[in-house]
């Protein structure tokens, strides 16, 4: 009967995990999102700062033709 009892808890608390729940499947996949949206800015963020870079050099180059 111990034996069943100590099962049955270990079954219990693996069963307790954020990937058990509707609501800890749904956080975990915010904070996936989250993630790739900030990785997202941050790509953004340097591609507009080449352009500007690029458009410095373009300016440059018309402005000494």
């Amino acid at each position: 009967m111990k034996l069943l009892s100590a099962l049955l808890v270990c079954v219990l608390l693996t069963a307790c995990g954020p990937e058990s729940s509707p609501e800890g499947r749904m956080t975990n996949k915010m904070e996936d999102i989250r993630q790739e949206f900030d990785t997202l800015k941050m790509q953004n963020e340097k591609i507009l700062d080449s352009l500007g870079k690029v458009n410095e050099r373009l300016q440059k180059l018309e402005a000494g033709k």
